[in-house]
């Protein structure tokens, strides 16, 4: 056995140092990154709490987001389906998790600005309860029709063949109140139109029902109609933004289709509980405007047809605001109600 003089243990032992000089680097970066935001965290595997079944529009960014979250947080990120209720199911198990940054949801504007005005009584107030983190995709809502239930070819053909068929065309939406029923309903209502409303839990039962037949449109996230379109399964009329998009390009938009009210793209954010430690949130944030950075991630979205609009939590915040004005209004407009 070599001595400390003994040159075969020098070399061995230099070695060793050199082989662990990028392990080390590797702790000292992290430990500075951690020691730097002023917490370890995270050291466990987080949920992102998706309120909409697997397969739909929401689901696919919530993928998206979890994956290059993980990869920004060095831990894993599970997506959970929790679907119902228009989000408040998803919601409120948010709301009553540890507020330890572990657990956080996925929220639109059903969530966020929609359902107060809508329900009478909430088991949780999305106001006080969570917090802005990062806004992480934006799309637009597609109106989608059967040709075989309603043979139209654009959305001027659309109000004509409803307008001669009212309360017969029928229409699927993700609930009472949510974005696709408030919209369809405000294009209702401008269009002086009356349809057959069919509530579901989510896009992918649906979309099942509207390829089948047993529907005649719907309005959806432009992620699963332009997949769709490109199966053939389904015929997009119009796009719920101002300008036209790239997955779309030959599909007009509401706006220049004579519907001005109804430049409403859906949107989808991560928010957090709102007693969470600003250490956390903090780390939680800056991960999340990396992510929305990413050139990966941009192109992942527009994969989807969706796009990043990066924004800070300040900024989500006013966001926030003016949308539950809007949707407060739209909640006025069309009547709508919901049961607690």
């Amino acid at each position: 056995m070599g001595t400390a003089s003994d040159p075969s243990h020098v070399n061995t032992r230099r070695r060793l140092l050199l082989a662990a000089a990028p392990l080390a680097a590797s702790a000292f970066s992290g430990g500075a990154r951690a020691a730097a935001a002023g917490t370890d965290y995270p050291t466990r595997q987080l949920t992102l709490v998706c309120p909409f079944p697997a397969g739909g529009s929401a689901d696919t960014v919530s993928r998206l987001a979890a994956h290059a979250l993980a990869a920004e947080l060095g831990q894993s990120v599970v997506v959970e389906n929790k679907a119902g209720a228009g989000g408040n199911i998803a919601a409120d198990y948010v709301a009553r998790a540890p507020a330890d940054g572990y657990t956080l949801l996925v929220a639109g504007q059903a969530i966020l600005a929609i359902n107060k005005p809508l329900y009478r009584k909430l088991p949780y107030d999305a106001e006080k309860q969570f917090r802005f983190v990062s806004m992480i995709a934006s799309m637009p809502n597609v109106l989608v029709i059967n040709p075989k239930t309603v043979p139209v070819a654009g959305i001027k053909e659309f109000v004509a063949y409803v307008k001669a068929h009212p309360g017969d065309v029928s229409y699927g939406s993700n609930g009472v109140g949510s974005l696709s029923h408030l919209t369809t309903e405000m294009l209702a209502k401008a269009g002086g139109m009356k349809f057959l409303h069919v509530p579901y839990k989510g896009s992918a039962p649906l979309m099942v029902d509207l390829v089948a037949g047993r529907l005649g449109f719907c309005f959806t996230g432009s992620a699963l109609a332009a997949q769709m379109v490109k199966e053939g399964s389904v015929k997009a009329l119009a796009v719920t933004t101002s300008e036209r998009i790239r997955a779309l390009a030959d599909v007009p938009t509401l706006v220049e289709s004579g519907f001005p009210e109804l430049n409403a793209p859906s949107w989808f954010s991560i928010v957090a509980p709102s007693g969470v430690k600003p250490e956390v949130f903090a780390r939680l944030s800056k991960a999340m405007a990396r992510v929305t950075a990413s050139p990966d991630y941009i192109a992942a979205l527009d994969k989807a047809a969706s796009i990043v609009e990066p924004m800070d939590p300040a900024a989500g915040e006013a966001r926030l605001k003016r949308e539950r004005a809007f949707w407060t209004e739209a909640v006025t407009m069309t009547g709508a109600t919901a049961h607690d």
